[in-house]
């Protein structure tokens, strides 16, 4: 039996940065990983292939609607998916690469193979191609991620119904594509597929899509996805689905009926834990196999840590590695350090979403006074310029001396762009430093400003929708 300090078992975001923590404050640590390769689905199967999927389709509605004479654009009838991942397999190639230099390099031990408890302090590794090995652990981080979750009701093939895994392997681009579930997987296939020339369909069982976001927002990307040919269809759930000589038809709870040529499952996502046998270890999941931890990621046994997707909301890679992070500072000792509450949410769709901090409707819930000011992009000159003049940046500041409370941004670049807002919100900034500030122009940033200037003015009882940078000087 093998002694190690910490055993990490997952190699994804959550699993890499814990136990590259650990590491670094010198402790023996090793990492479990049952595939050939590390990363976890982030790398290999969900964030990285799909936002090269992304990345070719913006690029393509983007040179659309910038209107260059004599360019046209199509796609070939044979062209598969994973063609249209262009550089997919050089990211991912890099960032195996990467991971396992970075471990390799503080002295992390790597082990191919399933892990299981034997005891709360002993794990088994069962490789496939030798025998088993038992390490035992002083401390223990979960990070093993989640799978796409399979309706019971409904047939997934792989072949004409798809989940958010599977889908990045059709061998065409479909005439049609039914999305059933508009969470963040739903929405950005969507968006993603219709930017593609997709006509397609978008089936949620609520009032909104994505509602935990700030209202308007949801909103601004039904409008958009509207626009760009997406039926969304609310307050309805796939009863069957039924697959045809040559589409499939998909039966709703009103009693109608979609017909698509592929249809996507997206009903959200369940915990790898299986085959952790978790009862050695006196650990239970709840149904959808996320474990309970508190504020430093224990676990109901102390020495036992989970982080990442497997522990549910958010399940953003970047939250994951922060969550792996403070679970293992805290192993470590280093109890003071926590999760800060400011973590910006990023959605890929077309075009992007983000946002950070209170949004409207927790403010109200709250009964903060705030002011709201918001810069239109379709004003902003960078975003004309890269075909993509679409959505808004909208600042949330109190109405008693313009601190930022919140950043929420719909259109290119948000992920990037609400950035700034977040670092702001850190040191307690106020409005006043984006209308001091001088940004760079033209550029996506320069909408801080006009976003700044109108909530300014909403402080001061102006009654305007958008104002001019000069008339707010003066005001």
């Amino acid at each position: 039996m093998l002694h190690y300090d910490v055993v990490v078992v997952g190699s994804g975001p959550a699993g890499e940065r814990g136990a590259a923590q650990a590491a670094a404050l010198g402790r023996r640590v090793a990492i479990v990983e049952k595939e050939a390769v590390p990363g976890g689905t982030c790398v290999n199967t969900g964030t990285i292939p799909s936002k090269a999927l992304r990345e070719t389709a913006l690029a393509i509605q983007q040179a659309r609607g910038r209107g260059a004479f004599g360019l046209e654009l199509r796609l070939s009838g044979a062209v598969t998916i994973p063609q249209l991942m262009g550089r997919r397999d050089v990211v991912t190639a890099h960032e195996h690469q990467r991971i396992r230099s970075n471990l390799s390099s503080l002295g992390v031990e790597m082990f191919r193979g399933t892990a299981s408890f034997l005891a709360p302090h002993r794990v088994l590794v069962t490789p496939t191609d030798r025998g088993q090995t038992e390490l035992e652990a002083d401390v223990v981080l979960l990070a093993t991620g989640t799978r796409p979750a399979h309706p019971s009701t409904i047939p997934l093939d792989h072949q004409r119904i798809y989940d958010s895994d599977s889908i990045l392997m059709l061998d065409h681009v479909p005439r049609s594509l039914a999305v059933l579930g508009a969470g963040v997987a739903g929405c950005e296939y969507a968006s993603i597929f219709a930017a593609l020339g997709v006509h397609v369909s978008l089936v949620d069982s609520r009032d909104r899509v994505l509602p935990f976001l700030d209202a308007e927002l949801s909103n601004a990307l039904e409008d958009l996805m509207a626009t760009s040919g997406v039926d969304v269809f609310h307050r309805l759930r796939a009863q069957r689905v039924e697959p045809g000589e040559r589409d499939v038809l998909v039966y709703l709870s009103d009693g109608s009926r979609l017909v698509a040529e592929k249809v996507l499952v997206a009903a959200g996502r369940v915990g790898n834990v299986e085959g952790l046998n978790l009862d050695a270890a006196g650990l239970r999941s709840d149904e959808r196999g996320f474990l309970k931890v508190n504020e430093f990621y224990q676990t109901e046994v102390p020495h036992v840590y989970a982080a990442g997707d497997l522990v549910g909301f958010p399940g953003l890679a970047s939250t994951s590695m922060e969550q792996g992070r403070v679970a293992m500072l805290h192993a470590c000792g280093e109890a003071k350090h926590r999760m800060t509450d400011l973590l910006p949410v990023g959605i890929y769709t077309i075009p992007e979403i983000s946002g950070v901090g209170e949004t409207e409707e927790s403010l109200r819930e709250k009964r903060i006074p705030f002011v709201a000011g918001k810069c239109q992009l379709a004003d902003n000159a960078r975003a004309n310029l890269v075909g993509e003049p679409v959505g808004f940046l909208k600042l949330l500041a109190a109405s008693d001396g313009g601190r930022i409370l919140g950043v929420h941004s719909i259109g290119p670049h948000a992920s990037e762009l609400v950035h700034l807002g977040a670092a702001v919100m850190a040191f307690d900034g106020t409005l006043d430093y984006f209308v001091q500030a001088v940004f760079n122009y033209p550029t996506l940033g320069d909408a801080y400003k006009d976003a700044a200037y109108e909530a300014l003015a909403g402080m001061k009882g102006a009654k305007v929708t958008r104002i001019d940078r000069a008339a707010s000087d003066k005001a």
